[in-house]
């Protein structure tokens, strides 16, 4: 199974994208503990040193190659984070997807089209899974252009996609948002 080198970044469709730091744990805390933002997502507690705690136990995972956790940028500002997380031989998870409201326009968008490009180069074989809350209306619109629901419970729809199914669907995506000239 392949992995990405401590040192990863990357600059593409005009956004930068590393791996999370602890430096970066106060802009994590704002951002997960937003109120519009936390609407959507786990509980995360408003505590910077918490949250550095939690970088530090999930930079072991990084080194194992079962998680990564991205931060995404411009002109030395940050906007948003995402990752990729229970990576196995088959399948892995995307999501924890949050972006600040003020990002430039299709920000959060591309860093989940970087996301999904980064994940089907380390494992194109396998199965990607996310899951959405059923309030959030405008990113299930966006999850179901790029895979199926396959469950859901009260609160949430599970989703599934492969590689090949994501590229047929995030086409149209792709000539919207990257190859736009209004961006």
């Amino acid at each position: 199974m392949k992995t990405l080198p401590s040192d990863f970044e990357l600059d593409r469709y005009g956004l930068h994208v590393r791996l999370v730091r602890e430096e970066d744990a106060e802009f994590i805390v704002k951002l997960r503990t937003n109120s519009q933002n936390a609407r959507f997502i786990g509980h995360t507690d408003n505590d910077v040193s918490k949250q550095i705690e939690w970088i530090r136990e999930y930079k072991k995972r990084e080194e194992d190659g079962t998680d990564y956790y991205f931060i995404f940028g411009a002109d030395n500002e940050l906007f948003g984070v995402c990752r990729i997380y229970n990576i196995t031989q088959r399948s892995f998870t995307t999501g924890s997807w949050v972006f600040k409201s003020d990002a430039p326009k299709n920000a959060a968008i591309k860093a989940s089209l970087i996301t999904n490009e980064i994940a089907w180069n380390l494992f194109p074989d396998s199965v990607q899974y996310f899951d959405t809350r059923k309030e959030n209306l405008a990113v299930i619109r966006y999850n179901k252009m790029l895979a199926d629901i396959v469950r859901e419970d009260e609160d949430t729809f599970y989703f599934e996609t492969t590689k090949s199914l994501f590229e047929k669907r995030s086409s149209c995506l792709y000539r919207m948002v990257i190859n736009s000239k209004n961006i």
